[in-house]
């Protein structure tokens, strides 16, 4: 259930706020980090040691849940180290890493001659991670307070204006920065004191915790969230390797109280790598732009999608129609939260539903159709909360009563015997027809939808529904069942969606694993499957162990990790709660197993199995791939096609009347590139794909084919064409 979606809501409000752009900041790819080379202009990758202790048998709960959520966040960004242990550090030369992270368990340890191996590395100009209180500091002269402090609230000065919380607060001595000579990087929120500092030793940079990263569970989200951000601001750790592969809702009406251009908007989405929108429906009879929207998405390689959120249809809809309302147990007219409920069982109003819907849906070059949270309230309580309690309209009462011999409105009057809590019997045959109804609306729905597919060409039809396996409770409450979203996927030619319940939103991002095991069992194509996250205000006041109020950082980036393990599609509630510098995390992870190692200067060997976008710190320079020239991509990311490849770069500076693919939507299989000629390979099996070229074309051949694909520009250097679903070859020809 979507809380919020629209300016009429006023019962939820998104705790966003600004964060400056100076701490908006690059993560971590899987091959290390990089550093400019002045001459070049290219990225020497840097190397990571992980020093472990000498036997982890002996170590406390507290040191091993540590231990293993340093491993586990920076394996979660792809971030490969070199492991050793405490006694096999003099079989390696520290001097040859670029950064040392020592984990407490390994530093408690440290005999006087390690903690010197250690401190002159660092002196050397090896840069240093460590936490927790030991012999260290004292060699590093590190100085703390006379008395500790019980922290439960604290402040990472990245991003002040947040307040991060400790479900399970902590007994932690503070640094004592009376002379200043170090930088305060986190504090405790109550006393101001630090327990996160920075500073220098010779010429390498250390940044010391006063208390474990993470003692509470081996996962790493507990405490600190922002860990691999602050790695990046210290140690210059930067992410170059990312997907377009995210789904984003987007709703006109939550971006009315801070007003942007579609034009702007659509580019901020491009410059996240975000690859489809779902477009808020419901203002279909008002006069928001939905021609300018996909115009823009489209010039923008970005795919749009129609979002239905039944039995929501209008406003318009619900001020026109009040025959047609829904009604709730009381009797009432069902506006519930933002929504305003209409009687989707009276065939009459369905009809008039699919002639608008049908008109709007042909009326504009959408690529799919998100047909959306079709289930019946109050979610999560169901029949708890009798106020707001569908469907209860006189069609579902008629219907009922000839099959079971009683009104269902008796349920909810506590002096009848067909009173709910009571009667669990006659409340199991009101349940059983809610979710038959349900089922029901949604093959009326999806047989319309379906028709509309036939018409159109490479359109995508989506039923997001919410998911009852992790709380059965649920399905009676809301008339969802598990085994009917499985039968209507088998039935019709869609894509599911699945939502988690908002019950479930301050659960860890383990639970998008357990759907993904679930849920792959049947759906086993493998971009027929979608999950779906509410970026919202799930964990107030740290409810739930998680230190930020909204999924950000180390959070956001474990659930599109989760999500990835089963290959799903991730799509987030939505593009204006998600954090600025979250888009750069949800897309990194994603693209954690590709692998860039260098194997010289200026040539890199990757690995990936996807397309990538690698950003190398240089747009002037020239590109081979595998020996030929490379022109796919724009000034800020190289796009790398799956596979093996060498990457070769070199400083002279492309010439800028090169025909290039400057980006694309599906993934790119290989290229070939002349001065008026490109040929490549893509594979988009679902929709089209958007490809965006640098110059006009004249001619596009699709496998063998002369072909007349549509061409998007508001530019005079960049012209977007939209090709067909599938995998082909394709020849574009330019002046």
């Amino acid at each position: 259930m979507k809380l919020t979606y629209s300016s009429i809501i006023s019962s939820k409000i998104r705790s966003a706020v600004f964060i400056p752009t100076l701490f908006l900041l690059p993560l971590i790819i899987s091959c290390g980090t990089i550093n400019s080379d002045k001459t070049l202009g290219l990225i020497p990758i840097k190397k990571l040691v992980f020093i472990n202790p000498s036997e982890q048998k002996t170590i406390s709960r507290e040191e091993s849940n540590d231990l293993k959520s340093l491993k586990r966040s920076l394996d979660i960004v792809g971030l490969k180290v070199t492991e050793t242990k405490v006694t096999n550090m003099g079989s390696i030369k520290l001097n040859d890493f670029d950064l040392i992270i020592l984990p407490y368990a390994s530093a408690k340890e440290l005999k006087d001659e390690e903690i010197k191996v250690i401190t002159d590395a660092l002196k050397s100009g090896v840069n240093l991670f460590f936490d927790g209180i030991s012999k260290l500091n004292e060699a590093i002269d590190i100085p703390m307070m006379q008395k500790n402090i019980t922290v439960s609230e604290i402040r990472d000065l990245q991003f002040a204006k947040n307040i991060l919380y400790w479900t399970t607060p902590g007994n932690v001595k503070p640094f004592d920065t009376a002379s200043r000579k170090n930088q305060v990087l986190c504090i405790d929120d109550s006393t101001h004191l630090p327990i996160i500092i920075s500073g220098a030793l010779g010429k390498g940079k250390f940044m010391s915790m006063a208390t474990l990263f993470d003692p509470n569970t081996d996962k790493g989200y507990s405490r600190f969230p922002f860990l691999i951000e602050a790695l990046n601001h210290e140690f210059g750790i930067e992410c170059h390797a990312e997907r377009n592969i995210m789904e984003m809702y987007f709703d006109p009406g939550m971006r009315s109280a801070h007003p942007i251009s579609i034009d702007s908007l659509v580019k901020q989405w491009r410059k996240h790598k975000i690859k489809r929108i779902y477009a808020a429906g419901w203002y279909y009879d008002t006069d928001y732009d939905y021609a300018r929207l996909l115009k823009a998405c489209h010039e923008n390689g970005i795919l749009v999608y129609c979002w239905l959120e039944t039995p929501m249809i209008s406003m318009k809809f619900w001020n026109d129609h009040p025959e047609w309302r829904e009604k709730t147990a009381y009797l009432k007219d069902a506006q519930i939260d933002w929504r305003y409920l209409m009687n989707l069982a009276d065939e009459n109003c369905r009809k008039q539903v699919f002639r608008e819907t049908d008109n709007f849906l042909m009326k504009y070059d959408w690529d799919g159709v998100d047909f959306a949270e079709m289930y019946f309230e109050p979610s999560p309580v169901g029949p708890e909360l009798p106020q707001n309690f569908t469907p209860m309209n006189n069609i579902v009462r008629e219907e009922f009563k000839k099959q079971e011999g009683f009104d269902p409105v008796a349920l909810f009057d506590l002096k009848n015997s067909h009173y709910w809590k009571v009667n669990k019997a006659d409340w199991r045959k009101f349940a059983d027809y809610r979710k038959d109804l349900c089922y029901r609306l949604k093959t009326y729905f999806l047989d319309f939808l379906s028709n509309i597919k036939n018409k159109k060409k490479d359109f995508e039809v989506m039923l997001t529904v919410i998911d009852v396996s992790l709380t059965p409770e649920l399905a009676d409450n809301i008339a969802e069942d598990t085994q009917n979203t499985l039968s209507l996927y088998k039935k019709y030619d869609i894509t599911l969606q699945i939502e988690d319940p908002s019950n479930c939103w301050g659960l860890t991002p383990e639970r998008y694993d357990k759907l993904g095991k679930l849920y792959r069992q049947y759906v086993k194509e493998k971009n027929k499957l979608v999950f779906d996250c509410n970026v919202v205000n799930s964990h107030e006041k740290g409810y739930g162990g998680f230190p930020s109020e909204i999924p950000s950082g180390e959070e956001i980036r474990q659930i599109a990790y989760n999500m990835g393990l089963h290959d799903i599609r991730p799509a987030f509630y939505a593009e204006d709660a998600v954090y600025e510098w979250d888009f750069k995390n949800i897309c990194t992870v994603l693209a954690n197993k590709a692998m860039i190692t260098a194997e010289s200067k200026n040539q890199w060997k990757i690995s990936t199995p996807y397309t990538i976008f690698i950003q190398t710190g240089n747009k002037d320079f020239t590109v081979k791939l595998d020996n030929h020239e490379w022109l796919a991509g724009d000034e800020n990311n190289i796009i790398i096609p799956q596979g093996v490849h060498k990457i070769k770069l070199s400083s002279c500076k492309n010439d800028p009347n090169q025909f290039k693919i400057n980006n694309i939507s599906g993934e790119l299989n290989w290229a070939r590139f002349s001065d008026n000629k490109i040929e490549f390979s893509y594979s988009e099996d679902i929709t089209s794909c958007y490809v965006i070229v640098n110059k006009q074309p004249e001619d596009i051949v699709i496998d063998n084919q002369t072909s007349k694909c549509p061409v998007f520009s508001d530019t005079a250097n960049e012209f977007t064409i939209k090709l067909p679903q599938g995998s082909h070859v394709v020849k574009i020809l330019s002046r």
